[in-house]
């Protein structure tokens, strides 16, 4: 017999696609009532196909293509309660009607704990009670289907998420966990109960840090159940530790070191600033919120050029406590940042600079003065002792008398030198008021006469500064004229002090010798290191501009006080 019914559906009815019944039953007269009972006055078109023993049905649910199956009790030594059994052990969701021949509660009770969709007598089965049946077992698989793939929807997810979820109950048990939980926290001996305050915590286990949310769960007025969340923030706390040590390292150094830093908004004022100067009177609490141009305006014109993104340094002096001090500040500028800056306290450093630039200072005085008075006097005696001698000689002996008369040209020109050397060492012109004019002017003509080279020197008609800042631009004149002469064959040199306004001046030295390399890192040897130092001293900066066989030129700009300065 052909197992399989196509049965055309009664005029009326909308066309479907047949419903596949799978029907289990070892006595062939069975089926038959089945089939009889499926074709007679449906709302529906069903495709059959019987399975006739236990092992045919097993094959059939697992192949597959069915939407619902009726099984009979009764298969041979087994039952259709094994069968649904075995169905639901391979994951087999068909949904299964079980029938048997005589009504029995506890059968109904295990075919429904064995996953069975419902359960039927054959005495007294009618079509509408086995369609109605059949409809809602496949509603209710399609629920269950739904359920399912929302179930595993949700366990792909909780096995995904980027964090450790729980369900406990109300004594911390946990009923479920997800794969981060079970790797990270599930050992945890402490406490996970409920807790009051909805505020997240933070656990610390096996060398992790987490951020931990509960929340509560009701399932029923008498159940009560926690979530609980736990997000990895390991990381997070490391780089917040760190930070915290690198902010208390910055707040140490800030608080036993002379140094101050901030920040500068694009007007130039003091938006935030750490630290202190103590001896120069500058502190963090005093300058944020105020201009800091305005604060120190010798500073104004590095800055306006940080705020255009370059690196500048300046130095700033003034008076504190009846002391002067000196701070270098450096500066730079980021877009959409400001400027940021860092100035330390150089008072002693700029006080031991001085000293050791007044002992240089003091024992050059001592040299040229042994020059002068020693070396000096000497020279002249025997330039007037080889005179005599070449004027008793002339008559008699002409031959030793121009001998004699070369010893004493030679004399008076070492003489000669020895003076310049001496002025040059001790110019006595720098302890007289305004004395720095006369004293640049006897060097760059001495210069010329003793060196055979051009040497001009322009000024103002007058000039007057302290003695300090005197000998300083008088001894920066010097060694650049000398490196001149030494190292850049220069047959022309001009030296220029010039007044820039608002007590601001200029002392500039150039050369037409063959130059070189300003930017190489290695020519700032001693003596342009030295320059840079007597700049310094007097709170000016020092420049050196300079290119292979284009000339030299040496610039410090310095101010000085408008009651001390005529121009």
């Amino acid at each position: 017999m052909n197992p399989t019914l196509n049965q055309p559906l009664p005029q009326g009815t909308a066309a479907a696609a047949p419903i596949r019944v799978l029907v289990v039953d070892d006595d062939e007269n069975d089926y038959l009532v089945v089939s009889r009972l499926l074709t007679r006055h449906t709302f529906a078109a069903y495709r059959l196909e019987w399975a006739a023993s236990y092992v045919a049905g097993l094959e059939a649910l697992e192949r597959g293509g069915h939407d619902v199956a009726i099984v009979d009790y009764r298969l041979g030594v087994e039952t259709g309660l094994e069968l649904v059994r075995m169905a639901q052990a391979k994951s087999c969701h068909l949904p299964v009607i079980l029938l048997t021949g005589h009504d029995s509660p506890e059968i109904d009770r295990e075919s429904t704990r064995a996953g069975a969709a419902d359960y039927l007598c054959k005495n007294g089965l009618t079509t509408g009670q086995l369609e109605r049946s059949i409809r809602y077992a496949l509603r209710h698989s399609d629920t269950l289907r739904e359920l399912r793939q929302s179930q595993s929807q949700l366990e792909l997810f909780m096995h995904n998420v980027p964090c450790a979820v729980a369900i406990c109950d109300h004594e911390g048990a946990v009923l479920f966990q997800n794969r981060l939980f079970a790797e990270h926290i599930r050992d945890f001996d402490g406490d996970l109960r409920p807790r009051e305050s909805a505020t997240p915590w933070i656990l610390r286990h096996q060398e992790r840090c987490w951020l931990v949310t509960t929340f509560p769960m009701t399932v029923s007025l008498d159940r009560q159940l926690q979530g609980l969340a736990a997000v990895d923030i390991t990381e997070r706390v490391r780089s917040e530790e760190e930070r915290l040590r690198q902010a208390q390292l910055l707040d140490n150094i800030m608080k036993n070191l002379p140094v101050i830093v901030g920040r500068l908004d694009a007007s130039g004022q003091v938006v935030e600033a750490r630290g202190k100067l103590a001896h120069c009177g500058i502190a963090a609490e005093t300058i944020s919120g105020a201009v800091f141009a305005d604060l120190f305006p010798q500073s104004r014109d590095a800055l306006e050029r940080a705020q255009r993104h370059e690196e500048v340094s300046f130095t700033l002096r003034g008076q504190a406590n009846d002391r002067e001090w000196h701070a270098d500040f450096y500066a730079v500028g980021s877009p959409g940042a400001g400027v940021t800056f860092l100035g330390r306290d150089v008072t002693e450093r700029r006080w031991l600079e001085q000293r050791l630039l007044t002992v240089i200072d003091a024992e050059q005085q001592r040299i040229g003065a042994d020059l002068h008075d020693g070396l000096g006097q000497k020279l002249t005696g025997l330039a007037c002792l080889a005179t005599a001698l070449r004027d008793r000689l002339v008559s008699g002996d002409a031959l030793n008398a121009e001998q004699a008369s070369l010893i004493a040209a030679l004399s008076n020109d070492a003489t000669l030198e020895s003076r310049a050397l001496a002025r040059g060492l001790c110019p006595v012109q720098l302890e007289q008021a305004g004395g720095l004019l006369s004293a640049l002017t006897e060097l760059v003509e001495t210069t010329e006469v003793i060196q055979g080279v051009r040497c001009r020197f322009r000024s103002p008609p007058q000039f007057d500064c302290d003695h300090l800042t005197g000998v300083q631009l008088y001894r920066i004149s010097q060694e650049a004229i000398n490196n001149a002469l030494r190292h850049s064959e220069a047959k022309n040199i001009e030296v220029t002090l010039a007044a820039q306004g608002g007590g601001d001046f200029r002392l500039a030295i150039a050369d037409d010798g063959k130059g070189f390399d300003a930017d190489a890192r290695t020519v700032r040897k001693g003596g342009l290191r030295l320059m840079e130092y007597r700049a310094n001293m007097i709170g000016g900066t020092f420049v050196v501009d300079s290119q292979p066989a284009l000339g030299t030129r040496v610039i410090c700009e310095f101010s000085i006080a408008g009651d001390r300065a005529t121009t």
